[in-house]
Order: C-alpha cells, then sequence, then structure tokens
C-alpha cells in the first residue's frame, strides 16, 4: 500500500511539474523536482518499511511519525531554508498519506469569486485550486521568498499575510483582498464593497493584459515629452511575454529566482542557460539583471551564511558577493556569455562606498579578460550600474557617477534605511513613507549628480508606479520609471494627462516641504488641477 501511495503521489507531482513548464517556465518547476525526490528518497521509505514490519502498525502511522521526526529537526533550525524544506516535505506527505486513508483530490469547481484563508499553502495547493477557480489566498505563514508565494506569484494570484487573524475569518463571509497593497479587508462596510467592485468592474481583464490596449509605449506627456517605462521582474513567468510583446524593458530583474527554488547557488551554465533565455525573450529592449542580493534573511541551505541579528544591515547584496567573489565571478561570467545580442545590463545591489565598486569593477574585468583569452564571445561594451538603495550612496552619488554606466534608485530600502523604519514591520509602517522629505532629498541629490555627469537614472522602487508621485518624477526629469507589470497601464495613462512644462514648478515647492503630510497635499492638490483641467 504505501508503494502504491508513493507512486501515485510522483505521478501527481510529475503532472504538476510539467503544468508549471507550460504556464510558468522552468524555474518554478524546480520546486516540483525537489518533492519528486522528496517523495522517492530510498533511505526514508527504506527507514519507514523497516518500522512498519518491526512493529506490524498501520503504514500511515509510521510513515506519519518519520516525517514528524524529520520535519521537527528542520523547523526547529533558526535557517529559513530549512523550514521551507519542511513544508516541502509535509506537502508531499499529505499527499501520500491522502492516498493510503483512500481519500481522492476534488476538481469541483469553487464558487465565484473564492478566497481561501488558512495558515498556509503548498505550492501544490496555489496550482491545484488555482485549477479549481480560486482567486487568491489568505495565509498567516510564508513570507514573499517562499515556495508558495513564489508559483502564486508567478501565476499573477493575489497572496496577502494574516498572522493569526485568519483563525477569525467565518466561512462564506465578504472579504477583499487587494493584490497590490497586499492587504485584505474583512467584514468590508457596503462603501468600500461598492468601491472596490468598481474598482474591479474599471480594471477589467487581468491587470497584465491590459498593456496590450495602449495605444504608445513609452507614453507622451500632454506637450509631448517621452517618459519612458520599464517592468520589474522577480523570476520568469505568464507576464513575460505581454512585456515582450510591447518591447517593454526590464529595469529591474531579480536573478534570486535562480537560488530561492534551488538548495544551493546555481552554476555557471544553469545561470547562462537562464540568462540566454531573457537575452532572446526581450531581443527588441533591453534587461537590467541585478547581481544576487543575499543576506542572512535569504541564505541557502547548504551556505555558512552567518547568523544576523539585523541582516537588512548586514552581510548583504554586494557586500557578500565581494567577499565570496567566485561565485560573483561565475554570475558575471555567465550573464557575459549571454550578453551576445546587446541587450543586457549589470546592476550591482547595496554599494554604499566608491571602493566597493571599484573592486567588483576589477573582478568584472578580471572575467571579461578571461572571456577574451577563451576567444569566447561577449558584448566587451556592456553596462555595468548601481542600485542606490542606501543613503551614503546618495550622498557620494556625485563620486560615484563618474564610475559608472547608470543608476537605478531603490527606494523601498532607500526609505527604510534613511527613516529607521523596517518596511515589513506592521507597527512602525506609519513610519515607513517613500514622500519623506529626507528620502526625497536624496532622491534629488542622486538625480542632479547623474545629470551632472550625463549618466542616465532611474527608479526602480514601488513608488515609481505610484501615479500620485508621476508628475514630480517628471519635473525631477529621472530617465526612466521601472515598476511592478501591474502598474504600468494605470500609470501610462496618467502620463498623457502631465503637461511636463508645469511639472517643473511643482518640484521647488515639494523639495522645500518639511513634512510627508505637506508633500503628498502639494501632490494631491496637483493631481486635482489635472483632473479639473481634464474635465
Amino acid at each position: 500500500a504505501l508503494d502504491r501511495a508513493v507512486e501515485q503521489t510522483i505521478g501527481e507531482l510529475r503532472a504538476l511539474r510539467d503544468s508549471v513548464v507550460r504556464k510558468i517556465g522552468g524555474p518554478v518547476a524546480k520546486i516540483f523536482d525537489a518533492q519528486l525526490l522528496i517523495a522517492s528518497d530510498y533511505e526514508f521509505l527504506k527507514g519507514v518499511k523497516k518500522e512498519i514490519a518491526a512493529q506490524q502498525r498501520n503504514a500511515g502511522y509510521i510513515y506519519h511519525t518519520h516525517v514528524q521526526r524529520t520535519t521537527g529537526k528542520l523547523k526547529r533550525s533558526p535557517d529559513i531554508y530549512l523550514h521551507q524544506m519542511a513544508v516541502d516535505i509535509e506537502a508531499v506527505a499529505g499527499r501520500v498519506l491522502s492516498h493510503l486513508a483512500g481519500y481522492h483530490k476534488s476538481d469541483l469547481k469553487f464558487a465565484p469569486n473564492t478566497i481561501l484563508v488558512g495558515k498556509t499553502f503548498t505550492p501544490n495547493d496555489i496550482v491545484n485550486y488555482r485549477r479549481r477557480r480560486a482567486i487568491g489566498f489568505l495565509v498567516s505563514e510564508g513570507g514573499g521568498d517562499s515556495h508558495m508565494a513564489l508559483v502564486a506569484r508567478s501565476l499573477m494570484i493575489p497572496v496577502a499575510l494574516a498572522e493569526d487573524a485568519w483563525r477569525n475569518i467565518p466561512n462564506d463571509c465578504r472579504l477583499i483582498l487587494d493584490g497590490t497593497s497586499g492587504q485584505a479587508i474583512v467584514h468590508p462596510t457596503d462603501e468600500d464593497w461598492a468601491e472596490y467592485q468598481k474598482r474591479k468592474k474599471r480594471l477589467g481583464p487581468a491587470v497584465i493584459t491590459r498593456i496590450k490596449r495602449l495605444a504608445r509605449i513609452p507614453p507622451l506627456t500632454a506637450d509631448g515629452k517621452e517618459v519612458a517605462i520599464a517592468a520589474n521582474l522577480t523570476l520568469p513567468g505568464p507576464a513575460d511575454d505581454v512585456l515582450a510583446s510591447q518591447n517593454i524593458p526590464i529595469g529591474l530583474y531579480r536573478t534570486e529566482f535562480l537560488y530561492l527554488e534551488q538548495s544551493r547557488f546555481p552554476d555557471e551554465e544553469t545561470q547562462y542557460s537562464y540568462y540566454l533565455q531573457i537575452a532572446e525573450k526581450f531581443a527588441h529592449t533591453n534587461v537590467v539583471l541585478r547581481t544576487f542580493d543575499l543576506g542572512y534573511d535569504k541564505s541557502l541551505a547548504d551556505s555558512d551564511w552567518p547568523r544576523e541579528d539585523n541582516p537588512a544591515l548586514g552581510w548583504r547584496g554586494i557586500r557578500a558577493m565581494l567577499d565570496m567573489s567566485h561565485l560573483f565571478k561565475t554570475q558575471i561570467r555567465a550573464i557575459l556569455r549571454a550578453s551576445t545580442r546587446k541587450n543586457l545590463k549589470i546592476m550591482l545591489p547595496m554599494v554604499s562606498e566608491l571602493s566597493e565598486l571599484e573592486r567588483a569593477k576589477k573582478l568584472i574585468s578580471q572575467v571579461k579578460f578571461k572571456l577574451r583569452k577563451e576567444q569566447i564571445e561577449f558584448d566587451r561594451d556592456i553596462e555595468v550600474g548601481i542600485m542606490v538603495e542606501v543613503p551614503a550612496a546618495a550622498m557620494i552619488a556625485d563620486k560615484l557617477a563618474g564610475s559608472i554606466d547608470f543608476m537605478s534608485i531603490g527606494t523601498n530600502d532607500l526609505t527604510q534605511y534613511t527613516l529607521a523604519a523596517d518596511r515589513t514591520n506592521r507597527k512602525v509602517a506609519d513610519l515607513y513613507c517613500p514622500y519623506h522629505p529626507s528620502v526625497l532629498q536624496l532622491i534629488g541629490m542622486t538625480v542632479d549628480a547623474c545629470k551632472k555627469h550625463g549618466k542616465p537614472v532611474s527608479i526602480c522602487g514601488e513608488i515609481a508606479g505610484d501615479v500620485l508621485a508621476l508628475p514630480l518624477f517628471i519635473g525631477l526629469e529621472v530617465d526612466l520609471l521601472s515598476m511592478s507589470p501591474t502598474r504600468i497601464f494605470d500609470l501610462c495613462r496618467a502620463v498623457k494627462r502631465i503637461d511636463s512644462n508645469l511639472v517643473r514648478h511643482l518640484v521647488g515647492a515639494v523639495m522645500a516641504s518639511g513634512s510627508v503630510h505637506e508633500v503628498v497635499g502639494i501632490l494631491q492638490n496637483f493631481r486635482a488641477a489635472v483632473e479639473k483641467r481634464k474635465l
């Protein structure tokens, strides 16, 4: 019975993997490859069978006991990837135990607009429940880098965290899941419900596919000025085809997807294969590949990453990669080999001083020299830029700008570092605000430094897709706004209502403001004036 249950589980996982490969792509499918290895673990199954024979007890009981024994150790580890491994083992075990008990999964469709609420869901659940027409998930566990969130994001399914509140949400109640903000509203008022129904109707079809409706990309302001728009991507998925068909550049491609579904750093050939696919997919536009942005909070199970109490301020990003130069050079070599179409760019994260940039550039030069020596083709003029996400980098932007090809302002981290407010901590959520005058001053300093040196500058944080901030960035003459693909449609439509000559006067007033309230008030008044002129 156990062998049959395992065989049935393996068959289901293979079918899931093949389905994911067709709908999303290889990287996420590797999550199910890992689960297949777990399901077919010979030594584990051998131990289970031996104990069944020795104790003469129910196969399901012995199997479950072994699973609990294994996952208990993993859950007690401080390593988040061992925690994820425990989740995967339990997901596989759940399938095996269901088959042993004779349960059969339901293929019945959920009622329209069903949102599923629970402590957590496995990647398998996300794929299966999507097939049954679930439209969103509300969970209490599972961060943005969990396998569950990774699969959901790839399938463009909203997921929100509710912490312990999920236990108090009754079945069949009204629930609003805002995929843009990642927040949920339980028992919304009639006014909230009506407002979100209007918003949903206004959005119409899938947000991504609406990009195809845009008459022109990049969009033009009311006075004919072009505003360059780009997308941020976390991993390959359904959005890629839409973005590529509209020749929308990728202003930030987070390469961490290559190790999130693996328990180790990917080798050169694995990286090269994916970077080449990305370059070919976006053959008619540019892609900025950010090198690995790792820290203890994203450390790998087989790494010797030191435990840190505050990993956001620790050994991460370019700091870590410079200390592990062999890994950095492997990634750079893979990117360079994939760069023959001349549409890839390299971006270095978490740079805080000139010496870091100089060391990174030296390593890149060493890789280029070796490739030339081996007569391997690559883009010899590939651009190398940095993310400005540390206040120190913004304050010495004038010094850094002379040594790079471009800068991209990562406002998410820049905001939390400037205001000492963790963007994932709800207790200080009211302090975290990219409209704070100090953050805007740092953005302005960075833009001015790039203009002085004739280097392009972009913004790739969440605020880049905020329509409220759009006139400010047009007025500052930011060269590119890179945002979540879901924000592109609304932002492009907003651009055509703005006169670039008028927003220049807005910049001075905003930059002279002394509070968030004042900044937001000025921008809201400007938006109201624009809407009034439109009417």
